[in-house]
């Protein structure tokens, strides 16, 4: 009933350290969750075929440990549930010591490509979902983001390329998570673990656009996140927690 899909990870799939990239993670979980919803008859090939697709809207991911490369890890994934328009869905990923390393709770939009909106999910879909009702789901990501500042203390701008390009037609939702990192200084990223990732999808972006990727430190290792287009509009915000 819990899908699970195993990874050995590859040496490209880890940074400087050792550890999974959390893009690597993403499209992990994004496979995962494919897969799963696939075997359940409303995966990616299912929607195309009535011009519909998935979107990611929101994820809450909290690291225990960060696994390293040549590792196996074990990728179990379920839906958790259906609320107005959000499809729910959790992810939990082990060792090979089942012990949990990574939790995710992640919540989901169905997008009509040719009306480029979005759109109500259907009622074979919310039926689908129901025999995961009495699973226990994981806290779903509700937190208010703090106002963002004037400025920024780390900044730098991106160009979406087409190997970012998805069957969607636009940035696959994993470089959203490779971005985030980028205006951070390498001394930082090297001596520095990210423990947790909030990040909201609010726009999607298409190849050659100019991303601006912003951060800045709010205390306590956490830290803001925003990605904007040349004319300033929200791409995608984040709040990250870091340990030394």
């Amino acid at each position: 009933m819990i899908h699970s899909e195993t990874y050995r990870i590859r040496n490209y799939e880890a940074d400087t350290n050792g550890n999974l990239w959390l893009h690597s993670l993403a499209n992990y979980l994004q496979d995962a969750a494919d897969r799963n919803s696939t075997d359940l008859g409303f995966g990616l090939p299912q929607l195309l075929e009535q011009g519909l697709s998935w979107v990611l809207h929101r994820m809450r991911i909290d690291i225990h440990r960060w696994p390293k490369a040549l590792e196996e890890v074990i990728v179990t994934t379920h839906p958790s549930g259906v609320e107005r328009i959000y499809v729910y869905r959790d992810f939990r990923v082990y060792d090979q010591e089942q012990n949990m390393l990574i939790s995710a709770s992640s919540t989901w939009l169905v997008f009509d490509l040719k009306k480029r909106k979005l759109t109500v999910p259907s009622p074979e879909l919310k039926q689908g979902s129901e025999p995961y009702q009495n699973i226990p789901h994981l806290p779903r990501a509700d937190q208010k983001y703090p106002i963002m500042p004037v400025t920024w203390l780390y900044q730098t701008q991106v160009t979406a390329r087409h190997i970012d390009i998805d069957q969607n037609q636009h940035v696959n939702n994993s470089v959203y998570f490779h971005w985030l990192l980028e205006p951070l200084p390498t001394d930082f990223l090297l001596k520095s673990t990210c423990t947790s990732l909030d990040i909201t999808f609010k726009a999607e972006c298409t190849r050659g656009e100019l991303v601006y990727s912003r951060c800045e430190p709010l205390g306590d290792n956490l830290y803001l996140h925003r990605l904007e287009n040349e004319q300033g509009g929200e791409i995608a915000s984040a709040l990250s927690t870091w340990e030394s």
